[in-house]
C-alpha cells in the first residue's frame, strides 16, 4: 500500500470512527433511581450513566442478519452471524473480538490480529495507551481499523462510546421522532425496557435490562439497509438486524488472565498490518500500449517473454533516478529474446511523442518506450504512484511488483530475472515475507504515528494564553472569518459548527443541516466564500466521503454535490471565484477517475476534468501580475497540475526531484500573487522513508525556492488541515505547520524559520484569526479550543 494510499485510508478511517458516535447516543446527566420508570428519556439515560460508573463490562456478543429471498427456492433464508463481544476493566484493560478482527490490552501492550488471508501471520503490536478512547482504538492501525467500523453489517462495536466517551446518544436521536416505551419484554432471560426511536430510515430499538440498565439488545433499522441487500440478492423479505448482547454484565469480576494474548508460534510482530503488493501470483489482465513506432503492445504479444514494465513520466524526477538503473540491466542481457525491457510513460496526450522520446535523449537512455493511451497503468497495472515497476513472467502471471524507488535496483534486479528465465516463480518468496517470523524483516518501511512531543515554549518569540474555551464535544478543524466581528468557526463533532468571539466565548451553534438518510453525511473541514452581492457561502465535507455540502450565512442547506451516483471519494473542496465573474464556484477532487468537478451555487456543473485521477489537494493560484487565477492539484503520482478556469488541464509542474503530496497557496507578502508551499517525502531520506516530509516552497512555475524538514511520523488525526498561514506575528504573515508530534513550525515567506515550540497536543486543528487588533494562533485538541499570542 503507497504512502498516499496510506494517507486516503487513514483519512477515510477516521471518518468512519466519527460515524460511530452518529449510531450512538449522548446523554443528560442521570436521574435518580425511580421505582418505576415511565419515561423513554429516563430509561436512556439511566442505561447512559450505568455504562460511565461501570469498572468493568463483559459480554457474549453477536450481530445476527436474516432475511428471505424470495426468488430463490433452494437458498431461501439467509442467517448470519458475526463476532461482536467484548471484556473491559479501567482504565485501559480490554478484549474485543469483532467480526475478523481481535483486539487485546493487558494494559502494558495492545496487541490485533485479523483473520484475514491479506495479512495472515502478522500480530500487530503496539505500546497500550494509559486511558483507552473509542477513537484511538479505531486509529491503532489503518486495516485493523477497517475490519472493526466496516466488518460486518453492524457497523463498530457500539459498546465502546458506551463506556469510554462522553457523549453516546444524541447524535443518534437527532432529527428522530421523540423517543417513546414499548412494552418490555424479555432478552437474555432479563426483562427489558424497550425504547423506539423513529428515524428516516427506519426503527432503532433499545432493549435495557430492568434491573442493571444494561443493554441486552438492539433492533437496526433497515429501511435503508434493505436496498442495498436486494440490490444484491434481489426481492427480500423478513429482514432482520440485531445485536445480541449475551451475558453483558456491568462491574463484572473479570480474571487477569482475560487480558493475556500469546502470540501463534511462527508469528511476526508488526507496528502494521503490511498488506503484500496488489497482483502477485495473478494473471495479468488484458492491456494494450502504443509504441513510438505506431506497433501496439498487447498481453498476447509478450506471452512466453519475461516482461519488466517500468512505468514513468517526463516530469517525474525520481523516475529519471530510476531508469539508468534499469537500462544498465537491460544491456546485461543484451539481446536475450526471452526477456522484454519496456518503459511506459503515463504522460496525457498534450505530452508529444517527440517530447517523450526526446526526454529519453537527454537522459541518453535507449530502453523502448511505450504510451498508455487506455490508461492501462490504473486498470490493468493498479498504478496509484510513480516510479512503478511490475514484472510479468513468461507465464503471464505477475511475478513482482515495486512503487518505491530502489537506488540497488541494478543489483538487485538480475537475481531475479535470472531465476524467472530458468523457469522458476519469484513471486511466492515476496508473499512469505508478509508472513514471516518476527526474526525477519521487512522490505517496505512503516508509517508509525507520531508521539506526541512535552509542551515546551518558542526559542525566540514569547508565548501567551489568550483565552480557552472548554465547552465543545470533539473540536475538529478551524475556519476563521476575516470580517469586523472577527469570529473563529469550530467544527464540533463532525456535525455542528460552533461560533466563537475574540474572547472565546460560545456565541451560537449551529447544527449542519445534513441528510439524515446518508450514512456518510459529516463534515471534517469547512470553506467560505463572498459573493459580488456580499452574501458569504459556505462548504463542508470530508475525506472519502461521497457529498460536499453548500451552505448559505444561515447555515440552511443549499446543494448537496455531487447529487446522485457513487464513486471512490471526495479528497478536498476549494470554493472562490475561478473565472472572475464575482460568483464563487465549488471546484471538488475526487480519488480515482472522477478527477476534479466545478459545480455552481445553483448546482450547475460547469465543467469537469478527469486527467486529473486520485487528487490529494486542490488550492487556489492568483497572480497580480499575470491576472486572473488558477486551480492547483495534487496527485497520486506526486505533481502539481495547474487547471485554468474552464477546467483545461496544463503542463504539470514536477517541482524538480520532490514528490508533492499537498498544496497550499496564500498571499504573505500583499502584492496580489500567491506563494506557495508544499509537502512532500523529505529528501534527507531520499524519499525512501515513510514518514519523513518536509515543507517546500515553489515558484508559480514550480521551482523549488525552499525546503523545511518536519518531525518524521504520521498525525494521529489524518483530518487535520495542518498547515495555515496569517499575521501571527510581525508585519508580514508566515506560514505556520503542525508537525505529526504536536509541534508548531512558523515559517517566513522565504522558508526561514521564525521560530518553533511544541504544543504538547494531539492537534485536531489550527488557524491563525485576528480578532480586530490583535491576531492569534488557534489550536483544537481533545483538550478544547484555546487561542496563543506572540509577540517578539
Amino acid at each position: 500500500m503507497s504512502l498516499f494510499a496510506q494517507r486516503r485510508f487513514f483519512e477515510c478511517l477516521l471518518a468512519a470512527a466519527v460515524l460511530l458516535s452518529l449510531a450512538l447516543p449522548g446523554c443528560n446527566k442521570p436521574q435518580p433511581a425511580l421505582p418505576e420508570l415511565t419515561s423513554a428519556s429516563e430509561v436512556l439515560e439511566r442505561m447512559v450513566a450505568a455504562y460511565h460508573e461501570a469498572r468493568s463490562y463483559q459480554d457474549s456478543g453477536q450481530v445476527r442478519l436474516h432475511f428471505r429471498k424470495l426468488n430463490d427456492a433452494k437458498q431461501p433464508t439467509v442467517d448470519q452471524e458475526w463476532d461482536y463481544s467484548i471484556a473491559f476493566v479501567r482504565p485501559n484493560q480490554i478484549r474485543l473480538h469483532v467480526y475478523q478482527a481481535v483486539v487485546v490490552s493487558d494494559g502494558k501492550k495492545l496487541h490485533g490480529a485479523l483473520n484475514l488471508d491479506e495479512v495472515r501471520g502478522q500480530i500487530l503490536e503496539v505500546a497500550a495507551p494509559d486511558k483507552l478512547v473509542a477513537q484511538q482504538i479505531f486509529e491503532t492501525d489503518p486495516l485493523l481499523g477497517q475490519v472493526l467500523t466496516q466488518g460486518g453489517a453492524a457497523g463498530p462495536p457500539l459498546i465502546l462510546p458506551l463506556l469510554l466517551e462522553e457523549a453516546a446518544l444524541d447524535p443518534v436521536l437527532e432529527g428522530a421522532e421523540k423517543p417513546t416505551l414499548l412494552p418490555p419484554e424479555q432478552a437474555d432471560g432479563e426483562m427489558c425496557y424497550r425504547v423506539e426511536a423513529k428515524r428516516a430510515d427506519g426503527r432503532l430499538v433499545f432493549w435495557i435490562d430492568q434491573k442493571s440498565f444494561a443493554l441486552r439488545r438492539i433492533d437496526y433499522p433497515t429501511d435503508e439497509f434493505a436496498k442495498g441487500v436486494e440490490e444484491k440478492e434481489g426481492r427480500i423479505a423478513d429482514l432482520s438486524l440485531t445485536v445480541e448482547f449475551t451475558g453483558a454484565r456491568l462491574n463484572a469480576d473479570i480474571e487477569p488472565e482475560a487480558f493475556k494474548f500469546e502470540s501463534p508460534a511462527g508469528a511476526r510482530l508488526v507496528e502494521q498490518f503490511m498488506v503484500p503488493p496488489p497482483l502477485l501470483g495473478e494473471r495479468i489482465s488484458e492491456f494494450k500500449f502504443r509504441g513510438l513506432d505506431g506497433r501496439e503492445i498487447t498481453r498476447d504479444s509478450l506471452s512466453g517473454k519475461v516482461a519488466v514494465i517500468d512505468f514513468w513520466a517526463t516530469w517525474c524526477e525520481p523516475c529519471m533516478q530510476s531508469l539508468p538503473n534499469l537500462q544498465r540491466v537491460a544491456e546485461r542481457y543484451g539481446n536475450n529474446e526471452k526477456i522484454v525491457f519496456l518503459a511506459v510513460s503515463v504522460d496525457n496526450d498534450q505530452v508529444t511523442d517527440d517530447a517523450v522520446q526526446q526526454k529519453f535523449t537527454e537522459a541518453k537512455l535507449s530502453l523502448p518506450i511505450a504510451r498508455d493511451p487506455d490508461i492501462a497503468a490504473r486498470s490493468a497495472f493498479l498504478v496509484e504512484s510513480l516510479p512503478t515497476m511490475v514484472i510479468v513472467g513468461a507465464n503471464g502471471v505477475v511475478q513482482d511488483y515495486e512503487n518505491v524507488l530502489d537506488p540497488d535496483l541494478a543489483d538487485n534486479l538480475p537475481p531475479k530475472l535470472d531465476k524467472l528465465l530458468s523457469g522458476e516463480d519469484i513471486f511466492e518468496e515476496t508473499l512469505r515475507q508478509f508472513a514471516a517470523p518476527a526474526a525477519s524483516t521487512s522490505a517496505e518501511p512503516q508509517v508509525t504515528t507520531a508521539e506526541i512531543a512535552p509542551r515546551s515554549e518558542p526559542a525566540k518569540l514569547s508565548m501567551s494564553s489568550l483565552w480557552s474555551c472548554r465547552e465543545l464535544t470533539a473540536p475538529g478543524n478551524v475556519l476563521p472569518i476575516d470580517d469586523d466581528e472577527g469570529r473563529v468557526l469550530v467544527l464540533d463533532n463532525w456535525q455542528t459548527v460552533v461560533e466563537l468571539d475574540g474572547e472565546g466565548q460560545v456565541v451560537v451553534r449551529h447544527p449542519l443541516d445534513l441528510p439524515t438518510q446518508a450514512a456518510e453525511a459529516v463534515v471534517s473541514f469547512l470553506r467560505t466564500a463572498v459573493d459580488a452581492q456580499g452574501r458569504r457561502w459556505f462548504v463542508g465535507s470530508a475525506n472519502g466521503v461521497q457529498q460536499a455540502f453548500v451552505f448559505d450565512a444561515d447555515w440552511k442547506r443549499t446543494l448537496a454535490i455531487p447529487a446522485e451516483g457513487t464513486h471512490p471519494g471526495i479528497t478536498d473542496v476549494q470554493l472562490g471565484d475561478l473565472d472572475g465573474d464575482g460568483q464563487p464556484e465549488i471546484n471538488i477532487g475526487f480519488w480515482g477517475p472522477a478527477g476534479i468537478q466545478s459545480v455552481s451555487l445553483d448546482g450547475t456543473q460547469r465543467w469537469t476534468n478527469k486527467s486529473c485521477e486520485n487528487v490529494l489537494r486542490l488550492a487556489f493560484l492568483t497572480s497580480g501580475t499575470e491576472g486572473g487565477s488558477h486551480l492547483l492539484a495534487t496527485t497520486a503520482l506526486g505533481n502539481v497540475v495547474p487547471i485554468d478556469a474552464e477546467g483545461h488541464e496544463q503542463k504539470p509542474r514536477a517541482a524538480g526531484k520532490r514528490f508533492i503530496q499537498l498544496v497550499y497557496t496564500a498571499d504573505l507578502d500583499g502584492d496580489g500573487t500567491s506563494e506557495i508551499c508544499a509537502i512532500g517525502p523529505s529528501q534527507k531520506s531520499g524519499g525512501m522513508r515513510p514518514g519523513d516530509n518536509a515543507a517546500f516552497g515553489l515558484s508559480s512555475s514550480g521551482e523549488v525556492l525552499w525546503q523545511y524538514d518536519l518531525p518524521p511520523g504520521v498525525p494521529a488525526n489524518g483530518a487535520l488541515e495542518y498547515v495555515t498561514s496569517g499575521n501571527l506575528v510581525g508585519d508580514g504573515r508566515q506560514w505556520v505547520i503542525a508537525g505529526p508530534d504536536g509541534s508548531i513550525h512558523i515559517l517566513s515567506a522565504e522558508g526561514e524559520l521564525v521560530d518553533r515550540f511544541n504544543s504538547g497536543l494531539a492537534l485536531a486543528g489550527l488557524a491563525v484569526a485576528r480578532f480586530k487588533d490583535r491576531s492569534a494562533l488557534i489550536l483544537t485538541s481533545a483538550e478544547g479550543v484555546e487561542a496563543r499570542r506572540f509577540e517578539r
